[in-house]
């Protein structure tokens, strides 16, 4: 589940080096979980289907927020990702980029927090994303995945060509065409030439994995 990898990837930045600092106060993860409750709880319904909002803002007490501070860009960073990763867990779709952020009200008290969402339209910045935790903006050049150190994505896999696949933006998305590799590319399983991609696509190029974030 979401929450599950939301909680894992907190706690790996978190949990040894502030365990005791936020042991009676507000988790991390607590601000997590409000902020997925609340995309949940405030999509919308398309034409496309359901979109959830972009525009994430965090309100933390005084006393919290004390605690937060110093390294609050890694919180807000997860923060970002965690709301993405859900959306993209539930096919949600975004209007523009998903951004996170955090204020302080002297009225709030410790432990406790308010979350609103907001759906802000904005150019989209596709992303390609590997699962050994490297991403790639998508520009107006395609990017060539492969072998040769001269291509923009490299993959020191045997397995894979030197020039193995590119990707690129189209009118509608991101595109992703094989470039006679030995191998071959594959999109959900399948042997592709070229393909348009969704977000709940599996690129496989060797033995690395890929996935489009089209916001």
């Amino acid at each position: 589940m979401v929450l599950k990898s939301v909680e894992s990837r907190l706690e790996r930045i978190f949990e040894k080096t502030f365990s005791r600092t936020f042991k009676s106060t507000l988790q991390p993860i607590e601000i997590g979980s409000r902020i997925v409750r609340e995309v949940d709880l405030t999509r919308r319904l398309s034409s496309q289907g359901p979109i959830s909002p972009n525009q994430i803002r965090v309100w933390l007490g005084p006393v919290d927020a004390a605690r937060f501070e110093g390294f609050q860009k890694a919180l807000v960073s997860e923060l970002e990702e965690t709301v993405r990763q859900h959306a993209l867990s539930e096919g949600f779709s975004f209007v523009g980029p998903v951004k996170v952020e955090v204020f302080i009200d002297d009225d709030i008290k410790p432990g406790n927090l308010e979350v609103k969402t907001e759906f802000l339209g904005g150019e989209s910045q596709p992303r390609l994303i590997a699962d050994d935790g490297r991403s790639f903006n998508l520009g107006d050049r395609p990017l060539v995945i492969g072998r040769s150190p001269e291509v923009e994505i490299i993959i020191n896999d045997s397995n894979v060509s030197r020039r193995h696949a590119e990707v690129w933006r189209t009118g509608e998305g991101v595109a992703i065409r094989d470039l006679q590799s030995t191998n071959g590319t594959f999109v959900n399983g399948h042997r592709v030439t070229a393909v348009s991609l969704t977000p709940r696509d599996d690129v496989t190029i060797g033995s690395l994995h890929f996935r489009i974030e089209l916001a």
